[in-house]
């Protein structure tokens, strides 16, 4: 019962709990001709690929692409809902094999796989809970236009980090930057969060970047920055508070250091302005 809507990027057509609390069950070896999005609520598991085996725990997403062999074995405290879903558009950058996102980020995701459950929770008939078998997910169920929207968000994230070219701790700097909404984030505190002192960790990103890990940090709060005047009507003076810059003359010279110029300047340059209202 597949969902034929064109409107969105992605269309599920079945999802399932594959494994519940205290299950026994072993899976075996397999491949199938659809995308499949594992979202790890719960528990620990490991996942046998082409590549290796690999240990799955709370907060994983994990991208399985058609065709690709794949087997998990569950432990009895794992829970995970797995998602089956063909894209409506053509990808640039298709995987080849399976996606692990990286353990350090598991604590974050973790609070976004259970945001994403609630919603589906809220959406879908709560007797289908009470089974870990797959059931389908029509065009019909009100509300699985929202859920394939912010699947298809969870795929594009993996994807990306995946065929960014980035090392994985260059990855994870950017994304403590981001979990922060672009508030500092200090070296120190990069590396205790990534267990390794800030003299290793800036050996790391020298080799790879050229640059230091603060200024691989400022780099992506600009960016950040940059993001707002582009997309949103958020004032200046707001932006800099938002961002934990109290000076506003220190937020603009901080701005013009990576971009050559005052956001406001930036802003009128590149300010999206939505169809239908006058610049």
């Amino acid at each position: 019962m597949k969902n034929n809507s064109t409107d969105s990027p992605v269309s599920i057509y079945l999802c399932g709990y594959d494994f519940e609390v205290g299950s026994e069950f072993i899976s075996r070896e397999h491949r199938h001709s659809f995308y499949q999005l594992n979202l790890v609520s719960a528990g620990h598991a490991e996942m046998e690929t082409k590549k290796g085996r690999y240990a799955v725990a709370s907060g994983d997403a994990i991208l399985v692409p058609p065709g690709e062999l794949h087997c998990l074995w569950p432990g009895k405290d794992f829970c995970d809902c797995s998602f089956k879903f063909f894209v409506n558009q053509e990808m640039e950058q298709i995987p080849g094999s399976v996606i692990f996102t990286e353990p350090e980020l598991r604590e974050q995701q973790l609070v976004w796989i259970k945001a994403l459950e609630e919603i589906f929770r809220s959406i879908a008939p709560p007797e289908l809970f009470n089974t870990t078998k797959e059931f389908p997910l029509g065009a019909e169920l009100p509300g699985v236009e929202l859920l394939e929207e912010l699947l298809w968000g969870f795929c594009r994230r993996i994807i990306n980090s995946a065929v960014s070219g980035e090392s994985r701790i260059i990855r994870n700097i950017k994304f403590l930057v981001r979990s922060r909404k672009g508030a500092p984030l200090t070296v120190s505190e990069c590396a205790e969060k990534f267990n390794c002192s800030a003299e290793h960790l800036l050996t790391q990103v020298r080799k790879e970047t050229g640059m230091t890990t603060k200024e691989v940090i400022d780099r992506e709060r600009i960016r950040i920055a940059m993001e707002f005047l582009t997309y949103s009507d958020i004032s200046i003076s707001q932006l800099a508070l938002r961002m934990r810059f109290n000076d506003l003359i220190y937020f603009d010279k901080f701005f013009r250091k990576y971009t050559g110029e005052s956001p406001r300047d930036y802003r009128k340059k590149h300010k999206i302005i939505p169809d239908g209202q006058l610049k």
